[in-house]
């Protein structure tokens, strides 16, 4: 006779193995304070406490009664304003006045989508926490360019400048130190670890000065300078203390003067990192740059993405890596306009960010790309394209595919028979369990059906960005839909249009296939008129097929009643929900609404 055990009866490993595919806002409200045993076995949770995809009813559940009760017991704090819409603004609420109160041991702060005005009222709240010296930015939204310099010293000065750790993701805006906008000595002392994206090699310059002490430093450049060559000298302070150095710039086009004049202001770096584009021969000489690396180096990796101004062979190349570092060069033997050169192993960056034209000589490589956890493949037409790459990042959490349209002129026997290849190439794809984002950018792909084949590897993708078009297209396969009505959670639709006549069907059709959707994003920027029919379609169709929405949000043009009082917009229209639990708010300065339920 088989009996049916209680959870009590489970011994603490499967439990913990449980608690693992619950988030932590469930694990808190439903575990904590059970009693004594449960309480000591999510002890971990209690510590790391994690807000991500809290609905509104559990994050004041959560601010109104455990977080205050276990506050003491808190090293690492996670606000999450993307998948819970207005956590950024609720939770200063709470604790304005009591932070260092009620979190005394808190050693880490990591805040997911905010904006620049909610940042400035949560920053203001960080005072006196004697133990507080992380802050970890992940996806910053948009800031204007004269916010910027404001938003950065806010964020190396938070906490009385206890700080020593600012860390800003590659998914977030550039963060630019404008002189103009400086004040006098402006200088963050205490910072000793920072991560950032900046616009321009000026802007770098401006930042050595602001950061003397920096040990660590990583930095994504993400616009060309536009100086002719003669003018691309380095010039700033030097970093005497900085050891550890990270420099993506595939914008920007380097040249060996540039880069020796910046490393120049480095002689005390021992672990360096360089991903960078050029089209200078002498940037991809291992004899030529060895020559200016600082005495102290211990480890150097380099990736450059190489465009030639004229025929260049491989092998030349490689041969003058021979005797300085073990380095792979990726090129189509076709075309011969792009190479990608990596040292080996390629272990320092976590991001891969290539055109699917080395696709082929990528393949050959499988085990290269294994510690990459994002990956930006540039494509022409096809899903198919970016496959073979695709294939060697199968530790990659987030993939992007951005189909451009164009084919480097080929003619139409070329176009043809390079999509042939491609499609022999890779049609198939390896289990892709980490990834959970897909990201699709640019024209639909000729190749949509292949959407099923990227579905069917990974089976924990819950999250999936793409332009509208591109998504009613693929709600034509039934294949897809009836693997996206399984999997998907978080829906971004992109350059929402209502030229056709149909619009009203079109969002029904998609409520009807993401049936479990809990996160909804609708750009409606390009429409003329205003958003709030709009939205209000969307939530019925959403509400009609019981899905268990908890943010939806939209950008756009609203009327004069959204804009006026949001929340007063929405319950006069749908009157049903003065009897939720709801959040809502229309931020002008983003143009955005925002719903958390």
């Amino acid at each position: 006779m088989h009996t049916i055990a209680n959870l009590e009866s489970l011994p603490d490993e499967l439990l913990l193995e449980i608690c693992k595919y619950l988030l932590c806002v469930d694990v808190l409200l439903c575990f904590d304070n059970l009693n004594h045993r449960f309480t000591c076995l999510v002890n971990d949770y209690r510590r790391h406490v994690s807000l991500h995809k809290a609905s509104y009813a559990q994050s004041f559940q959560l601010c109104t009664d455990i977080l205050p009760r276990i506050g003491a017991q808190i090293q690492t704090l996670v606000i999450d304003n993307c998948y819970s819409a207005l956590q950024a603004i609720a939770f200063p609420k709470y604790f304005q006045h009591s932070m260092s109160t009620c979190f005394p041991d808190l050693k880490k702060i990591i805040l997911v989508s905010f904006r620049p005005d909610p940042l400035f009222v949560f920053l203001k709240t960080l005072n006196h926490l004697d133990k507080l010296q992380t802050i970890d930015m992940r996806s910053l939204f948009r800031v204007p360019t004269n916010q910027q310099t404001e938003v950065l010293l806010a964020l190396l000065q938070a906490n009385n400048s206890r700080l020593t750790s600012v860390l800003i993701d590659d998914q977030s805006s550039h963060l630019n130190p404008i002189k103009k906008y400086l004040p006098t000595h402006a200088i963050c002392s205490n910072i000793l670890h920072l991560k950032i994206e900046i616009l321009t090699i000026c802007d770098l310059a401006v930042l050595f000065t602001i950061i003397p002490n920096v040990h660590t430093l990583f930095v994504s450049i993400h616009k060309n300078d536009n100086l002719d060559r003669t003018n691309r000298k380095f010039k700033s302070e030097t970093l005497y203390h900085l050891t550890h150095f990270q420099l993506k710039s595939i914008e920007h086009s380097w040249y060996l003067n540039e880069l020796r004049s910046l490393l120049d202001k480095l002689p005390a770096v021992e672990y360096l990192s360089l991903n960078l584009r050029t089209s200078d021969v002498e940037l991809t000489s291992g004899q030529i740059l060895q020559n200016y690396l600082p005495n102290k180096i211990k480890q150097f990796h380099y990736a450059i993405h190489y465009l030639p101004e004229q025929i260049t062979k491989c092998s030349n190349i490689l041969e003058t890596w021979e005797s300085v570092y073990p380095i792979r060069c990726l090129y189509d033997v076709e075309q011969n306009d792009y190479m990608f050169l990596h040292t080996i192993p390629y272990l320092s960056f976590d991001y891969l960010e290539i055109s699917s034209s080395v696709a082929s000589a990528v393949s050959k490589h499988s085990n290269s790309f294994e510690n990459v956890l994002r990956v930006h493949v540039d494509c022409d037409f096809t899903l198919t394209e970016a496959f073979p790459i695709i294939s060697c990042c199968r530790r990659a959490k987030h993939s992007m595919i951005w189909l451009h349209g164009t084919n480097r002129q080929c003619n139409n026997h070329e176009q043809l028979t390079q999509e042939q290849t491609h499609q022999k190439q890779a049609d198939t794809l390896p289990k892709l369990p980490r990834l959970r984002r897909l990201t699709l950018v640019g024209l639909p792909p000729k190749d949509l059906h292949h959407m099923s084949t990227i579905l069917l590897a990974a089976p924990n993708l819950f999250r999936l960005d793409l332009n509208y078009n591109t998504l009613l297209l693929m709600l034509a396969d039934d294949k897809v839909c009836s693997i996206l009505r399984q999997r998907i959670t978080a829906l971004t639709i992109n350059h929402m249009q209502a030229s056709s006549r149909y619009v009203e069907e079109n969002i029904a059709r998609i409520a009807l296939i993401f049936l479990h959707l809990r996160h909804l994003y609708v750009d409606m920027r390009s429409l003329e008129m205003t958003i709030d029919m709009m939205v209000l379609y969307y939530f019925d169709e959403f509400v009609k097929q019981n899905a268990p929405l908890v943010s939806l949000c939209a950008d756009g043009k609203p009327s004069d009643e959204m804009k006026l009082d949001a929340k007063k917009w929405l319950l006069s229209h749908r009157q049903y929900l003065n009897e939720k639990q709801l959040a809502v708010y229309f931020n002008e300065k983003a143009g955005r609404l925002l719903i958390w339920m």
